[in-house]
């Protein structure tokens, strides 16, 4: 079983209960084994607890995640005084197996939306310190009153569940951006290279030989390098780019599939029509008539 949480793009963690504790005397964390996983942030003193023999003390200021299906306990060894938020959240039976989910997250720049583009999941920094910026007490401390307070409104829970849902996501960013295998350093520089050059040339037809040449890079590198920093393709992401490219045709021009299959660079609009499909779910022709073209 996988240690660490994990949240998919397509669906949001189920809250079963949150609250906020403090202790009057020595404290020793419940020993246990849950169904469901478990968020803490510690707000004062530091709470001791160990998962499946890793031990873990979380002082205040820092949070930790606890896996669902682990044995976790504690020793006394909390000291009187010490004060934690805590979360139970589970997930729909459908998200509970992601192990079919790609773990990268869509470039930035596939800005449209694709059949595939939410099956992605990302993984929540298992202890650390929450960043100031973030503000995790007084989000919690929120989100908590929220529930007290909205129990007799409709759809209180489902409320509940997307404000913890946007905090763990500021979490997981936080940690991408202190991680060094986050898309950075030497891969990064490769990532971003490779994108930008597939942005301006994406009216024309790939061509490996020109973007190695332009970037003064072996292919070869640069497709590895690529795909293990974004998990697709080059040619992936360039037709993806092109078909964004086709959408904004749609979207900003009178063109027809004909006018617009020859403005990419495409042999003719039958082989156009059926990329696009095959990336889209759908004939550029189906397509453009939900569009609001301006």
């Amino acid at each position: 079983m996988e240690e660490q949480v994990f949240l998919t793009a397509d669906g949001f963690p189920l809250i079963r209960d949150i609250g906020w504790n403090q202790t009057s005397g020595l404290y020793t964390h419940p020993d246990r084994r849950l169904d469901y996983e478990v968020f803490i942030y510690v707000t004062q003193g530091s709470m001791q607890v160990i998962e499946e023999g890793t031990e873990y003390v979380v002082q205040a200021g820092e949070y930790l995640f606890l896996r669902g299906g682990l044995h976790h306990w504690g020793e006394p060894r909390c000291a009187a005084g010490t004060s934690w938020y805590w979360v139970h959240f589970t997930f729909a039976e459908e998200h509970r197996d992601k192990s079919s989910y790609k773990d990268y997250i869509p470039l930035p720049e596939l800005g449209y939306y694709y059949p595939d583009y939410y099956q992605y999941r990302f993984p929540l920094p298992k202890y650390g310190r929450a960043p100031v910026q973030l503000g995790l007490e007084s989000r919690l401390r929120l989100i908590l009153e929220q529930v007290q307070q909205t129990q007799s409104q409709s759809h209180w829970m489902t409320r509940s569940c997307l404000s913890v849902y946007e905090l763990f996501m500021d979490i997981h960013a936080a940690g991408q951006q202190e991680s060094s295998t986050s898309v950075s350093g030497k891969n990064g520089s490769t990532v971003r290279r490779v994108t930008a050059y597939l942005m301006k040339y994406c009216g024309e037809e790939f061509a490996g030989e020109q973007l190695a040449s332009q970037l003064n890079m072996n292919y070869s590198y640069l497709s590895a390098a690529f795909k293990q920093a974004t998990g697709q393709t080059i040619i992936e992401t360039h037709t993806k780019l092109r078909m964004n490219k086709a959408i904004e045709l749609m979207r900003t021009s009178s063109y027809n599939v004909s006018e617009i299959s020859e403005a990419l660079g495409y042999p003719n609009p039958y082989y156009f029509s059926r990329v696009f499909k095959k990336v889209l779910g759908e004939s550029p022709s189906s397509y453009m008539k939900h569009l609001y073209r301006t």
